[in-house]
């Protein structure tokens, strides 16, 4: 009986080859369309904050060139990321899984029922690695990024001006002095919030 066992598992062995298992095209791009807008997050918060940084600490104006470099680079980036998940999945999540028996002892521990779930996310991590690097390349895609960092940027200075602002009872008369001095009453307030922001980013 023990020797049948041993011959049955290598007769079902090849049905857990390194063969690749078909998966949903349907699937497989919309996991790749959220990968997408996922990367594309990702960069408009780090070149979001590293506006805000460059104004706050290093007193930088806005470079649009510049920016446009560091928005490609950052495609660049995660793109090698992605070709190097992919390359990890195929090399070595797969392979392990083909050979794994027993029960599963973690949830990294894949056997070979997973296999297309690797086999899709192979295919999704390879498909957005080559569309990341297609869009660090697009001229429009790169600045309408620049453009949403550089908005939401400005935003977030602009609205702690506000919510200060907002705080500040209502002076009971408006009369000339008022009128004349308030632009120097704003610009204070800005330099005490734009201050404290700073301070903030400091702090991260």
């Amino acid at each position: 009986m023990a020797l049948r066992r041993k011959s049955d598992r290598k007769r079902k062995r090849p049905a857990a080859s390194s063969e690749a298992i078909s998966v949903s095209e349907e699937a497989v791009q919309r996991a790749v369309d959220e990968g997408l807008l996922i990367a594309r997050f990702a960069v408009v918060m780090d070149v979001k904050n590293h506006i805000i940084v460059g104004a706050l600490r290093h007193d930088e104006p806005f470079d649009p060139e510049a920016t446009a470099l560091e928005v490609k680079q950052s495609l660049v980036r995660l793109a090698a990321e992605q070709s190097d998940y992919a390359d990890r999945v195929t090399d070595v999540l797969r392979e392990r899984a083909a050979r794994a028996r027993g029960s599963v002892k973690h949830e990294h521990d894949y056997h070979p029922e997973d296999l297309a779930s690797l086999d899709l996310r192979n295919a999704v991590y390879s498909r957005v690695a080559a569309q990341l690097r297609l869009l660090a390349d697009d001229v429009d895609y790169v600045s309408e990024i620049v453009e949403t960092a550089r908005q939401d940027a400005w935003g977030e200075l602009g609205g702690a001006v506000e919510m200060r602002l907002d705080t500040l009872p209502t002076p009971p008369v408006r009369d000339a002095d008022y009128a004349r001095n308030r632009a120097r009453r704003i610009r204070t307030l800005i330099d005490v919030d734009l201050a404290a922001l700073k301070q903030q980013m400091d702090d991260i």
